[in-house]
């Protein structure tokens, strides 16, 4: 048992550190960018073209990492919330190219991990988080699709802005003006990766809904 509690308590600080890891080794079974909010700009003449000023990143993340050991499956949930602070950086887009300039940011979180064996709530664990993300840079084509949806060729912003969280392949974002001077970024995002920890497979199962918030220079 005590083997098992120590394994439990690896995967769930594993599960807190991931919000912000540098990368996700492993398969992603599923294709990236999960659905998307339904349609959230009104009609009007509001676009992304421009240079921004990055404001802030919000971002709710739910983490399951299963596994099996000794006959026994054991299952870890973890969740946490987000607002970002000390966030500085540029944005700009020119109807075909999204470019990130120096863009830094500070998460500070509590992630809360409930460890499961065979069905049964076996422990819960509050795990605090802390990092600040150095002044990344990035560039990607994009796609326009209709008047509020962003097609990314590549991770680009959204990469940058979760220093690898994102793995650098085809994404989107929905768009929402609330007014001509602030645009945010809505990305829903799903992946599943197998990891090892201690030698023991674990299938991770990653959830992310990130909002980042620009304000036109």
């Amino acid at each position: 048992m005590r083997k098992w509690y120590q394994l439990l308590l690896l995967v769930a600080l594993v599960l807190a550190a991931a919000s912000c890891q540098k990368e996700i080794s492993g398969d992603i079974t599923p294709p990236a960018g999960g659905p998307l909010p339904s349609d959230t700009t009104p009609p009007g003449l509001n676009t992304e073209v421009g240079s921004w000023m990055f404001v802030s990143l919000t971002g709710k993340i739910d983490q399951t990492a299963e596994f099996s050991q000794s006959g026994a499956s054991v299952k870890a949930v973890s969740s946490s919330n987000f607002i970002s602070t000390n966030n500085d950086g540029t944005v700009t887009f020119d109807n075909s190219t999204m470019t990130a300039n120096a863009i830094t940011l500070a998460v500070n979180t509590t992630a809360t991990t409930s460890i499961y064996m065979n069905g049964v709530l076996f422990d819960t664990e509050q795990t605090p988080f802390s990092q600040t993300l150095p002044p990344q840079n990035a560039s990607s084509n994009y796609t326009k699709i209709g008047t509020d949806s962003l097609h990314f060729q590549d991770g680009g912003f959204l990469n940058a802005i979760t220093g690898g969280l994102l793995p650098n392949i085809p994404t989107g974002c929905k768009l929402k003006f609330e007014s001509s001077n602030v645009m945010k970024m809505i990305t829903v995002y799903d992946t599943v990766t197998t990891q090892a920890f201690q030698g023991i497979p674990a299938k991770i199962t990653l959830r992310a809904e990130l909002v980042a918030t620009l304000r036109k220079n």
